[in-house]
């Protein structure tokens, strides 16, 4: 049954995903009644780091069927790279969406240089483990080894092995991979982001996305062993709502309804 679910949310990514692809790839197209629209730069900082989330889910979802060896191990290795190489580029895009709404704090040059800086900072803190999963040991990067765990029916490789997701008696707890505080402080910043647009341009779905990203991933303890599906579901609602406000607000002030707000 968590087998199904994965390779649901999988397909449920891709759909977002093509979505998401299709407005950008519509916004360069004459509008009826209007100019020409620019594509939406906003809603390509989004479709970046979104693109290998179907397949994140997929490799997972599959996993029951392949069997545990080297093909779902290798299947394993670009979904933890791309995951801990792509977090921060969400910060950059919550930058450019609050940008690309007109609010005027993050469209000074202070407020532009803040989301950039935070973005590389984070991303030094991931980056060697996504060089370690894909070349192993390499200078001062460390090398970092999958071990297979269950969820239910469902198998996959990970970095981060606890008890409750032990496939036997055998298995020990394992764990040579980054913590969550990228993630969560990726999270608070959309949120943020996501709060201020709500007050400025009345627009509340990114804040109720990221809210609810934030409340499935820390919600680990009240979900049990089925935290990590939880998460992924709570993933979809945050994506759907960064992709839907990229759209909404992605080719600028002059593509928002209503005078321009300045912000809080």
């Amino acid at each position: 049954m968590i087998s199904i679910l994965y390779l649901f949310l999988a397909v449920a990514q891709l759909a977002l995903w093509a979505w998401g692809w299709r407005a950008w790839a519509r916004g360069g197209r004459p509008r009826v009644g209007g100019p020409r629209g620019g594509r939406p730069t906003a809603l390509l900082w989004v479709l970046v780091p979104t693109a290998l989330l179907w397949y994140d889910n997929a490799r997972i979802g599959v996993g029951r069927f392949i069997g545990e060896g080297e093909f779902l191990y290798a299947l394993s290795v670009p979904a933890l790279a791309w995951h801990w190489t792509m977090l921060p580029v969400f910060v950059v895009a919550a930058g450019v969406i609050a940008r690309a709404a007109g609010l005027v704090w993050a469209r000074h040059p202070i407020g532009r240089a803040w989301f950039l800086t935070l973005a590389v900072i984070l991303f030094v803190v991931d980056v060697p483990y996504a060089i370690g999963v894909v070349f192993g040991s390499v200078g001062p990067f460390p090398g970092v080894e999958l071990r297979l765990g269950c969820i239910g029916d469902a198998i996959r490789y990970t970095a981060t092995l606890t008890p409750a997701y032990f496939c036997g008696p055998e298995a020990e707890v394992h764990r040579i991979g980054p913590g969550p505080l990228v993630a969560v402080v990726m999270v608070v910043v959309v949120l943020v982001v996501g709060l201020a647009l709500w007050r400025a341009r009345r627009w509340p779905w990114l804040a109720v996305a990221a809210g609810v990203m934030f409340v499935a991933a820390a919600g680990g303890p009240v979900w049990g062993t089925y935290a990590p599906p939880v998460a992924n579901v709570g993933e979809l609602v945050f994506v759907a709502g960064l992709l839907g406000t990229a759209a909404r607000f992605g080719r600028g002030p002059a593509g928002v309804d209503g005078p321009r707000v300045s912000g809080p």
